[in-house]
């Protein structure tokens, strides 16, 4: 009883609450108690601080036994895009995949197991499509060891390259050994790793074909990488002054359309700067193409081509090029980018801005953070035209400016001679290919040196060319690494990212993007309202912007909600009225839309539409009859939207809005429930302006046909975050619970405090769910009957729209058509008039017509 006690205690603790939720799953998935486990593990995966590999593998694991093995491998294939190479993972993966998952899983055990069983299995597997050869390399202590399976009569060897040579071990087959079964040949080996102060290379070869290869970094303990002697054989010459070249270093193995394109643009942005050369670096590329055409520019006097024998990885190619370049300033150049002209020489004004600066890195659509229209994200690659300009535009609005941050990007990275002479090339402590850029501007700092942005240069980047699906394993693998040597870069980037220095200078490219492209202008407060209006924005038929004002009305942000341009215009009111002013003007919008009137002042709409576009009200909720939407903060309706006297709420009357419209307004409903709420509501000679948007069809969501219960759960759907709405849904929770102890109730989303309403007992908070999860969430919690609880008016939100029609058990909802939409004969329409105590009364004798 103590630990039961102590367990439920945990659970209720909002600082153990995380760790307990999955302590407790697990114990409750030993016990057989799959749906108590998938409550848990389900609310784990949704909450902060952010689910791990693990988490969502206990869930899938869960969801598999529970049978449904659709959302097992979903939950599975999210685990493996966070770790790669999660063992747990993987294994589930073999088990449960088609065809081609498994044999994904396959390779990565085989690189990855112990377990000699399961190893069969994935043997099997990969010889089924046409393997004849598999062994793996392990790292264990100062050894290696590993295993191989193979047929015919060539020799396995085990081959180690150091930077003090070559070392060959033989391996000879053992008919006794646990995978004998599956192959002609198999065997285990076990050799000492010998010492190196770079990276050392082990290949698993059958004659001359590599079965597995594992590339080591040099060890951490090294205080600084090892670059080698200067190649004398490759030195380019120069007749120019050391200090005023500038080399563009461009490493190329694969991917023949977007290297052809790169080295295009590379070369006309070039043309005619006798400053400038450009290093292209063959690192064994596989394509012929790709070599017919280095070879084609290497004629250039401005071209100088290094061809490497063996693959050697960026790092390695990169470092051989620097060994190559003794004087100069260099470019470290992804062959995925597309650069516009003279890119080269404005980098360089940046980076000789101050004697500091020693790496500068162009804003582009795939930067992390210097990203844009969105930070963080890899946005689409623009056209090469495009690139062009949005170059044209960053270089007149941010001319000369310069942002520091913790570190460069390495698509695009100007270093300074001074600052490569300090730090040297790439360290050679990471796996191939990612975050050895951040290790070398972080060790600039080190040096004294500043990363910076030049915001008025911009490059476009196609991103994950060279190793696609491998990227997240190898950022997962170097990350860990580069923890370890600089502590404090984790919570530097994370203050960079909140606080986002690099924002103005997006704001000002996407200012003159926008200028002149008459645009719907929608506005709207924060809260439920914002979700239906930037549904509305995003589906509207001409082009829309969302204008969200924040509750106090102190700032307004204007966005794109489909990710586009603008993202990053941000006004702080009042100080930036007149910037604001400008930038709506520079628009022109076409149309103002207003769909949250109880938030957004008269007069503000009033300086939009004086004279320059026409006016439109989109009915969200009850804000058109009442200055606070229809619901106060203690949850009780204003008399107005049942039809009583006027609102006086807060001295917003709907004849102030009203007076607004012009001959060519119109009062838009996103639904049909809006559209019976305002033709019960508006005067008789403005009904004819009522309009239904928001579907091409006109229609609004019909409920399936197939309504059934799934299972005993009452599903309730929050949808607002005011007090109102949580002492609602509190409410309604208690009566049920006294009502009907043993029932369960899952609350879908989130609320205002998930553990109070916990703590009721019988009550799981699923935690966040997106609007495309719904149907799936409804179905895997066993819902019999589901409320959507929402007291007060809300029209045409996108959450509502598919529990509607994307559901399939009885819905409860409080009817603001009044008995005007089509409702299946299994749902229960609700008064809107109902408080929690009748809502929760109605609730349980609906329940008890089927449990």
């Amino acid at each position: 009883m103590g630990a039961v006690l102590e367990r439920v205690a945990a659970l209720l603790d909002p600082e153990q609450h995380p760790a307990a939720l999955e302590r407790a799953a697990i114990a409750s998935l030993h016990r057989g108690e799959l749906e108590e486990a998938f409550h848990l593990a389900d609310r784990r995966c949704r909450i902060l601080p952010t689910a791990q590999a693990r988490h969502y593998t206990l869930r899938a694991e869960i969801a598999h036994r529970c049978g449904f093995p659709a959302a097992a491998l979903k939950d599975i294939s999210k685990a493996l895009e966070l770790a790669p190479d999660d063992l747990a993972a993987n294994r589930r993966l073999m088990q449960w995949g088609g065809v081609e998952d498994r044999t994904a899983a396959a390779r990565r055990l085989i690189e990855l197991d112990r377990d000699m069983a399961l190893l069969g299995e994935a043997v099997t597997h990969l010889q089924g499509q046409g393997e004849t050869a598999l062994g793996a390399i392990h790292r264990v202590g100062d050894g290696l060891t590993g295993w191989a399976v193979w047929q015919g009569r060539g020799q396995m060897n085990l081959r180690i390259e150091t930077d003090a040579g070559t070392v060959s071990h033989s391996i000879k087959s053992d008919p006794q050994h646990a995978l004998a079964a599956k192959a002609e040949h198999a065997a285990s080996f076990s050799v000492v790793f010998p010492p190196s102060t770079t990276r050392r290379v082990v290949s698993l070869k059958l004659g001359r074909r590599a079965l597995a290869q594992s590339v080591f970094p040099a060890p951490l303990a090294t205080g600084r990488a090892t670059h080698g002697a200067m190649d004398k054989g490759n030195l380019i010459s120069r007749t120019r002054s050391p200090s005023a070249d500038i080399t563009i270093i461009v490493p190329i193995y694969d991917d023949f359309e977007a290297t052809r394109r790169c080295l295009e643009c590379l070369m006309q942005s070039v043309h005619d700067h006798d400053r400038t050369m450009v290093v292209l670096v063959d690192d064994a590329t596989p394509d012929e193409r790709i070599a017919t055409l280095l070879d084609s520019l290497a004629t250039a006097p401005s071209v100088h081509l290094i061809r490497n024998a063996h693959n050697l990885g960026f790092i390695g190619a990169v470092n051989r090029a620097l060994r190559a370049t003794p004087c100069g300033d260099v470019i470290l150049l992804n062959a995925d980018t597309i650069v516009p002209k003279g890119f080269a020489l404005r980098l360089s004004e940046a980076a000789h801005a101050a004697a500091d600066i020693g790496t500068v890195t162009p804003l582009s659509n795939n930067g992390e953070a210097t990203s844009l229209p969105l930070a963080f994200t890899a946005n689409p690659l623009p056209s090469i035209e495009e690139v062009a300009r949005l170059d044209a535009i960053a270089a007149r609005v941010n001319a000369g400016r310069v942002v520091d941050m913790p570190d460069g990007i390495g698509f695009c990275l100007y270093i300074t001679r001074q600052c490569l002479d300090a730090v040297g090339g790439l360290s050679d402590h990471y796996h191939r290919g990612y975050l050895e850029d951040v290790d070398l501007c972080l060790r600039a700092r080190q040096h004294g040196f500043r990363n910076v942005c030049a915001t008025s240069v911009y490059v476009g980047h196609a991103g994950s060319a060279s190793f696609k699906a491998e990227k997240r394993a190898l950022v997962v693998l170097n990350l860990a690494r580069l923890r370890l040597r600089f502590p404090d870069y984790r919570s530097e980037s994370a203050t960079f990212k909140a606080l986002d220095p690099l924002k103005s200078s997006r704001g000002a490219i996407e200012r003159e993007l926008i200028a002149g492209q008459p645009k719907t202008i929608v506005l709207s407060g924060p809260g439920a309202a914002a979700d239906v209006a930037e549904h509305f924005a995003g589906h509207a038929v001409e082009p829309a912007l969302l204008a969200l004002s924040n509750k106090n009305g102190t700032t307004l942000a204007l966005r794109d909600p489909g990710g586009d341009f603008p993202q990053s215009l941000d006004f702080k009111l009042p100080a930036d009225q007149s910037a604001l002013t400008e930038t709506l003007a520079a628009i022109g919008p076409s149309r103002i839309v207003l769909a949250d009137p109880a938030n957004i002042p008269a007069a503000f709409v009033r300086n939009l539409i004086d004279g320059r576009a026409a006016f439109d009200l989109l009915v969200t909720d009850g804000g058109l009859l009442c200055g606070r939407g229809g619901l106060d903060e203690k949850g009780r309706l204003c008399p107005t939207l049942l039809g009583a006297e006027t609102c006086n709420c807060s001295g917003k009357t709907i004849e102030s809005w009203l007076d607004l419209l012009t001959r060519e307004s119109r009062l838009l409903a996103p639904d049909m429930a809006a559209e019976a709420f305002l033709r019960r509501h508006l005067p008789s000679n403005l009904v004819h302006r009522v309009r239904l948007v928001g579907r091409s069809d006109n229609c609004s969501p019909t409920r399936p046909k197939a309504v059934a219960s799934r299972g005993t759960a009452l599903g309730l759907l929050p949808i607002g975050h005011g007090t109102g709405d949580f002492g609602f849904l509190r409410g309604i929770v208690r009566s049920v619970r006294q009502g009907r102890p043993d029932a369960t109730i899952v609350i879908l989303g989130e609320t205002l405090d998930d553990l109070a309403l916990m703590a009721l007992g019988g009550v799981t908070v699923t935690g966040r769910i997106s609007v495309d999860e719904l149907r799936d969430v409804a179905a895997l919690h066993r819902l019999g009957r589901l409320l959507i609880a929402r007291r007060g008016p809300l029209f045409g939100h996108p959450i509502i729209e598919a529990v509607w029609s994307d559901v399939a058990v009885p819905l409860a909802f409080f009817d603001w058509s009044f008995g005007n939409i089509g409702a299946h004969e299994a749902d229960l329409p609700l008064a809107p008039a109902s408080d929690a105590a009748a809502t929760a009364r109605e609730l349980l004798d609906w329940m008890a017509r089927q449990w």
